[in-house]
């Protein structure tokens, strides 16, 4: 039952780091327990010194920023706008062609590196430091100068907003992080999907129209707008149509701020629990509880322990981590609505669970891209950098039309204990951030200072819980 326990709760917890990027064992430099209550204490630290000093007035002004106008800046932007569009969707095109006709090595073909590395996984980065400009860069958005200005607004029927909201984007997220973790894609069946992909979203916005599509049901966008509230860059058009750059503090954009809907509060979870999973499955703990059957429920049926039937049931256990993928951010859910149940408990607040849930849930924006981040930015320097060779070589043919294609192939190995202690750091601050984001709305949510403090004990036990775990499964990987 403990063990049990252990797996759900390690799979609710946004987990990182795992074989992507590391082949040999690590020692860590100190005992894990002093990480674990080394992090726990810094979190209970932090949530005593919010709770003495930020104050109901604090958390009720608006945070302030610095709008440029229409600065030599913001003017460049605008006249990059359209060449930066053009890069994009050359880049995507070239991504397509290279995996239809190109090697099918995917460490030397361009579109592996590219969409997986780059576009994927640097975007999202890219969108947390300077805002979103995946608005005006998208290479499907682009698709959308295709139709009149009528279908570009409109489409061809209403969106059901109130009814569908964000749950197309839902459904096509998990389905890239499925055929991320599990469709053993290649560089030919990657462009299939980029071309059902384009297919889908020419489909979308002749119906439902651009504006409908890309703020509800095309998951890049709406990943990247997410991650874009964490840049301490907006930009908003002016009377002109130019764009007008503003600079705010950090994590600014998440305050006063409520998720819409729960579809998109689902999206947020699994931002969180896809990850976890994709750390979890690589533990030893998450193999052998399938393999190795320690509970004896799949050995009496095959009169051996599974792992000796490996080929006969590999498909098994396809759908098996599938399923487990699918139910992660319900099960997250689930346990984020509880605390929260607890804390409406503690403080007898009238609030109904719903609106607490979609009040906080910008709360767990700051853990998703710092747990997202620790896992996958090793993958940016020793397979992204890679992309400066591929473009001299896209095709995979010996090409070398920038004279980068040699040098350009040697990858960064970042040393493990580096790699460990940012690790470490990054999942202290963002979990930090989040106690100060959920505090704050506890200040405007609740109606005494007491009381809000008193709501965030039970969120705080949760956030200490998954640091201790998601710290376990981030070190299992570096220590083999």
């Amino acid at each position: 039952m403990i063990r049990t326990l252990a797996v759900v709760l390690a799979l609710a917890t946004p987990a990182l780091g795992h074989a992507h990027s590391f082949g040999e064992p690590y020692r860590l430099p100190m005992p894990y327990w002093m990480y674990i209550y080394g992090a726990m204490a810094a979190l209970a630290l932090s949530f005593l010194v919010m709770g003495f000093f930020l104050t109901r007035a604090d958390a009720q002004l608006k945070p302030p920023q610095y709008a440029f106008g229409d600065s030599v800046l913001g003017r460049a932007l605008q006249a990059l706008r359209m060449p930066l569009l053009v890069l994009s969707s050359m880049a995507m095109l070239l991504a397509i062609v290279t995996g239809l006709c190109g090697t099918i090595d995917p460490y030397r073909n361009f579109n592996m590196t590219y969409f997986w590395i780059v576009f994927a996984l640097g975007m999202l980065y890219v969108s947390s430091l300077l805002g979103d400009i995946y608005v005006a860069i998208s290479p499907w958005r682009g698709l959308s100068t295709l139709f009149s200005e009528r279908t570009l607004a409109q489409g061809r029927i209403r969106y059901p907003a109130e009814q569908l909201a964000y749950w197309p984007a839902v459904v096509l997220y998990m389905s890239f992080i499925a055929l991320e973790l599990l469709g053993r894609t290649r560089p030919f069946s990657l462009s299939l999907i980029l071309l059902a992909y384009c297919a889908l979203n020419l489909f979308a916005i002749w119906l439902i129209g651009a504006r409908a599509w890309f703020r509800y049901g095309e998951f890049f966008a709406v990943m990247f707008r997410l991650a874009a509230q964490l840049a301490p860059i907006a930009y908003a058009p002016n009377q002109s149509g130019a764009q007008r750059l503003r600079l705010r503090w950090p994590l600014s954009g998440l305050l006063h701020q409520r998720v819409e809907h729960l579809s998109l509060l689902v999206f947020i979870l699994f931002m969180l629990s896809s990850t976890a999973y994709d750390g979890l499955r690589e533990t030893s703990l998450w193999f052998n509880l399938f393999w190795k059957d320690p509970f004896g429920w799949i050995s009496p049926w095959l009169g051996q322990p599974p792992i000796y039937a490996y080929v006969a049931l590999r498909p098994w256990y396809v759908a098996y981590e599938l399923l487990w993928l699918i139910a992660s951010p319900f099960i997250y859910l689930g346990l984020f609505v509880l605390f929260l149940w607890l804390g409406r408990i503690v403080t007898r607040s009238a609030l109904p669970l719903s609106e607490l849930a979609l009040r906080f849930g910008y709360s767990l924006l700051p853990i998703a891209l710092v747990y997202h981040a620790t896992h996958y930015y090793t993958l940016l320097l020793n397979q992204g950098v890679k992309i400066r060779a591929l473009v001299s070589d896209p095709f995979g043919w010996g090409w070398n039309l920038f004279g980068s294609a040699i040098s350009g192939r040697v990858p960064i190995i970042p040393d493990m204990g580096v790699v460990w202690n940012t690790q470490v750091w990054l999942i202290l601050i963002g979990h930090v951030a989040s106690v100060y984001l959920a505090h704050a709305e506890a200040l405007r949510s609740f109606p005494s200072r007491t009381q809000a403090t008193l709501s965030q004990i039970p969120m705080l036990l949760l956030m200490v819980l998954f640091t201790g775990i998601g710290l376990w499964i981030l070190a299992q990987p570096l220590q083999g």
